[in-house]
């Protein structure tokens, strides 16, 4: 017995052993305190995207027409706006409105840099156009605050990248490395015709970037409220995207004699079959680093528990749970976005159909996602099928350690005050995924801070957020 005592004591101790090791093993929190640079006023920009903002450059459906007339003249207003990036910077057009600006670099053997955005935006429905504080195409700009569809997503990063490179262009800079400027114009319905045809031209060219940088990540005071400090979400790799088509087939008829089940109300208990369950959890690496940091700012017994994950994986993920937005860090998501069926008021319709939009965790594959709707479902009448347009596997991911995530960190760090900046999964689908499998590092990420109405109602942009991404690209382009 005296043994046993003995031997528990020491598996006690190596336990605590480790705990403590893992906790206190990283940087502590004081060592990445920084000052921010002074960020610099550049007067025009804001005017710039307020223009920007008023060209309904909409993105429908991916198999839907586009407006060419918005987009021609979006082409217009960049040709008029930065006339030294069109004169100095190659240009070449793909789909007919996707560009790649090329400013050749100095030192041509060093890899070069890819900074992207996207120029089309998400429709606003016309049921919510009276509820915007503002008119949704107005670009209207009230006291510090930029307010129109695509201020956030993506066109403030589009205006800032060009603003710095305008910027540097008329101080008569040259780059040490090739920089590629890369504007799509499908991102919101999957970017086949835009990002994936020049990530095509890249690989027939041989070119492998050094860097990608893409929107996605951007600095969240309010998540984080614990650590007392902005937190910088710096996506190193993305989450798989599927949709997955639920279809009921029954023999309808008139309203005044429906029998027992319609194929809607089969569909509907499918729905919630689907609905009342989620996939298997776990923590990927990005949300575990991204844990591990931000815990070394928080109490003893959360940075216990966030630098062991392997020991309180369950404690942590329940807690993750207890929110949609860090549901996702640790669930792929399944949720229903389209339902149609029915033609008439008097008439039962004979097929119902709905479509799951679904992101998938890193380990967790787009088959896992269809057995698992199967078994959900688990009746016969209704057809459950993948669809095969928009259709990615989560990603792999840019490690914390590697070069291009220690410059973005440092970049952030002489652009946002005491910022804390981490990994981040990101739990959206940007252009920037069709890089992923010939780039060096693919990250997400623009230093706009707690921004409101993405892909919603009100969507505005500071203009201090515009003038520090202007800031933060100018110090990417320069290496300053």
């Amino acid at each position: 017995m005296k043994k046993f005592f003995l031997a528990l004591a020491a598996g006690f101790t190596l336990l605590l052993a480790v705990l403590l090791f893992n906790t206190f093993r990283g940087a502590a929190p004081s060592a990445e305190l920084r000052r921010a640079d002074s960020i610099p006023v550049v007067d025009s920009a804001a005017a710039h995207l307020s223009r920007a903002l008023q060209i309904r450059t909409v993105s429908f459906g991916d198999t839907l027409p586009i407006d060419t007339t918005e987009f021609v003249r979006f082409r217009a207003f960049m040709e008029e706006t930065y006339p030294r990036m069109h004169a100095t910077l190659s240009r070449r057009v793909f789909s007919g409105f996707s560009y790649v600006f090329e400013w050749k670099g100095r030192d041509t053997g060093l890899a070069p840099y890819v900074l992207m955005a996207h120029l089309d935006v998400v429709p606003v429905e016309a049921i919510a156009e009276p509820k915007w504080t503002h008119p949704s195409f107005s670009g209207a700009i009230v006291g510090d605050t930029i307010w129109g569809r695509g201020a956030v997503d993506d066109k403030g990063s589009a205006i800032a990248i060009m603003e710095a490179a305008e910027l540097l262009l008329r101080e008569g800079f040259a780059p040490e490395r090739t920089i590629y400027l890369c504007f799509g114009h499908d991102e919101e319905v999957s970017g086949r015709r835009g990002a994936k045809i020049v990530s095509a031209w890249f690989r027939e060219q041989g070119i492998r970037p050094a860097l990608v940088l893409d929107e996605g990540g951007m600095v969240d005071t309010e998540r984080f409220r614990d650590t007392k400090r902005p937190v910088a979400l710096v996506g190193t790799g993305e989450k798989g995207y599927v949709n997955i088509d639920l279809t009921v087939e029954i023999p309808g008829g008139h309203s005044s004699m429906p029998a027992r089940e319609t194929a809607i109300d089969v569909l509907n208990t499918a729905i919630a079959r689907v609905r009342a369950k989620q996939m298997p959890a776990s923590i990927p690496p990005a949300i575990g680093e991204m844990l591990q940091r931000t815990g070394r700012e928080l109490s003893l017994p959360v940075r216990v528990a966030t630098a062991n994950t392997w020991l309180f994986q369950k404690a942590i993920i329940s807690r993750l749970e207890a929110t949609r937005e860090t549901n996702a860090f640790v669930h792929t998501t399944l949720v229903p976005t389209i339902v149609k069926s029915g033609i008439k008021d008097n008439v039962i319709p004979t097929v119902a159909k709905a479509t799951f939009n679904s992101r998938i965790l890193p380990g967790q594959t787009s088959d896992d996602v269809l057995a698992f709707v199967r078994q959900a479902v688990a009746d016969e009448r209704v057809t459950v099928e993948k669809q095969k347009v928009s259709l990615f596997e989560a990603s792999a991911a840019t490690p914390a350690d590697h070069p291009a995530f220690r410059q973005v960190e440092e970049l952030t760090q002489r652009t946002v005050d005491r910022v804390l900046v981490t990994p981040y999964l990101l739990v959206g689908a940007t252009d920037s995924r069709y890089f992923r499998g010939f780039s060096e590092a693919v990250l997400n990420f623009t230093p706009m801070q707690d921004v409101k109405g993405f892909h919603g109602i009100d969507e505005r942009i500071g203009v201090q957020d515009l003038h520090r991404m202007i800031h933060f690209y100018t110090l990417l382009m320069s290496g300053r």
